[in-house]
């Protein structure tokens, strides 16, 4: 069965994923129909050039990019092949690959990126614009091409501390500190700013771009190589399908921003597979695109370990997504689905996975939300489009903050369930400046940027359809009063939670508040709700109908 056939047959069957018990076996059929598809495609043909033939240089001094290029047309023009990197460092600005080849890298060898801007072509040379911070190139480009292998064990390494300032933190204008609960004492320096993001040197356009973009492609692979010091993301794919990615190791500097780990735009037929993925922004971002499978993944992020959303370029739709056994650290957010234009974005299944989440100091986006789920109009857009049809189930988290759910209107975040959910609420070092806010950035009213807010351990406002079914809160001992209620929903309609278990430190007279707080809303269903406290009050309703 091919890829594309797969799909199809995944996306025929996604109503019964949760049901039956079989979307692991199918996440795995599928990434193997993939990797055979892919290893055994037309990119790896016999014949081989080597760049040291064509005049390249391993002193990690001289330029490569013509010695380089000229092995990679040489190989294009004669049908296709294999492009091999030996043992070295190699300095190169912007290659550009073509169909039918595999690029190599051999046990030792390094593609360091120049330190010269120049170095990098711009997307407009090679037809599209979009993805990345300002509009250079990276190290490897490809656009309309197809089967393409990126292979390793050798690295690709974009030196991306040399395009910032790395002593100097960026300042954001995308929030008002009088919103926050410590106005304007938030993000003060007495605080720290350990976390960067750190400023870049220039003007935002001069940097260089994507390190590796795959536009308008067909038959993407990439196994074991491993990626480091990107300036910018790190690889990304736009308007492209059939791609399998194995046994990634992306390796960037934490406090560089947009150094996101993969993102995928307009793309579909995907697996992502036995990654390390460590990223100064995003780990894995998926926008605009569908018939994704990630699997046995490790991610540690300043952002989110894993974004759908933020749809900025378009109101395309997302869908037919699976993430199953991933683990996150040490994140400023674990999952994060937000809608922030026109579009659907539906059948999100996120399985076995264990996150720990905390707050971080400085300009980053998040606040250490384990879950964070919004629809909500982001710059330029007025109305925002839905979210659908997203099951949690064998969740575990450590986490700073609460899952957050909110929508702009009644009807945009429906059909959410978690399924054995255990979360523990842990207490943060940075609790007095940052702590006790939501942040819903990217947004279009600056007041909803970043606001003071109690934190429940699950939070929702004007989400339809919330199914939770065995899920436990633990709170640790020490949390500041403004975490209260283990779950809080706010004109929400439908809900039913089978199965709550609060825990409380033994010796904490102050109980959280009610352990459920409904505040206006519909029907709700409400069983086997416990506390490790008797004394406690299980629920409050407020104005329900």
């Amino acid at each position: 069965m091919n890829i594309t056939k797969m799909c199809t047959f995944l996306s025929a069957h996604r109503s019964s994923w949760n049901k039956k018990g079989i979307y692991l076996s199918l996440a795995i059929l599928f990434s193997l129909s993939c990797f055979k598809s892919l290893a055994q495609g037309g990119s790896r043909a016999s014949a081989v050039y080597n760049i040291l033939e064509y005049g390249a240089r391993p002193d990690g001094q001289s330029v490569n990019t013509a010695a380089i290029q000229k092995a990679v047309n040489d190989c294009h023009e004669h049908g296709g092949g294999r492009i091999e990197i030996p043992t070295g460092i190699f300095v190169t600005g912007t290659i550009r690959l073509y169909s039918n080849m595999e690029l190599h890298l051999e046990a030792g060898a390094v593609l360091s990126g120049s330190l010269n801007d120049s170095d990098y072509l711009y997307q407009k040379d090679f037809g599209f614009s979009g993805p990345g911070a300002g509009g250079r190139t990276g190290i490897l480009v490809a656009h309309d091409e197809q089967n393409i292998s990126l292979t390793g064990p050798g690295r690709i390494n974009g030196r991306g501390k040399n395009s910032m300032w790395m002593d100097s933190l960026q300042k954001g204008a995308d929030f008002d500190r009088k919103f926050t609960r410590q106005r304007d004492l938030y993000m003060d320096s007495r605080f720290g700013r350990k976390d960067g993001p750190v400023l870049w040197k220039g003007n935002y356009e001069s940097r260089p771009g994507v390190m590796i973009i795959f536009s308008n492609c067909k038959r993407i692979y990439m196994d074991q190589v491993k990626f480091q010091e990107s300036p910018n993301w790190t690889v990304a794919f736009l308007l492209s399908e059939d791609i399998h990615i194995n046994g990634v190791t992306i390796e960037n500097n934490m406090s560089i921003p947009n150094s996101d780990g993969i993102d995928f735009y307009d793309s579909k037929f995907i697996t992502v597979s036995n990654c390390f993925i460590q990223a100064g922004d995003d780990a894995i971002a998926v926008v605009s695109s569908s018939s994704l499978v990630v699997s046995n993944c490790v991610l540690h992020s300043r952002s989110c370990g894993i974004r759908v959303g933020y749809n900025v370029f378009n109101d395309h739709n997302s869908g037919d997504l699976l993430f199953n056994n991933i683990t996150i650290y040490d994140s400023n957010r674990g999952i994060g689905i937000f809608q922030r234009r026109e579009g659907d974005m539906k059948n999100m299944t996120f399985s076995n996975i264990n996150i720990q989440t905390r707050l971080h100091s400085g300009q980053w986006w998040g606040h250490g939300e384990p879950i964070h789920i919004s629809s909500l109009p982001g710059l330029g857009s007025k109305k925002a489009g839905s979210i659908s049809q997203v099951r949690f189930s064998n969740i575990t988290a450590f986490s700073e903050s609460g899952i957050v759910m909110i929508a702009a209107s009644k009807g945009l975040i429906r059909d959410i369930s978690f399924d054995h959910v255990d979360l523990t609420i842990t207490v943060s070092p940075l609790n007095n400046g940052y702590g006790g806010n939501f942040d819903l950035r990217p947004v279009n009213d600056i007041s909803k940027g970043i606001f003071s807010h109690n934190i429940p351990a699950l939070y929702a406002d004007l989400v339809s359809q919330l199914h939770i079914h065995d899920m436990s809160v633990r709170w640790n001992q020490g949390l500041p009063a403004y975490f209260r209620h283990a779950i809080e929903c706010r004109n929400c309609d439908g809900l039913n939670i089978y199965g709550l278990q609060e825990f409380l430190p033994f010796d904490e007279t102050d109980h959280r508040g009610e352990t459920i707080y409904l505040h206006k809303g519909g029907t709700a269903d409400l069983q086997k709700i416990r506390s490790s406290n008797p004394d406690k009050k299980l629920t409050k309703k407020d104005n329900m109908d």
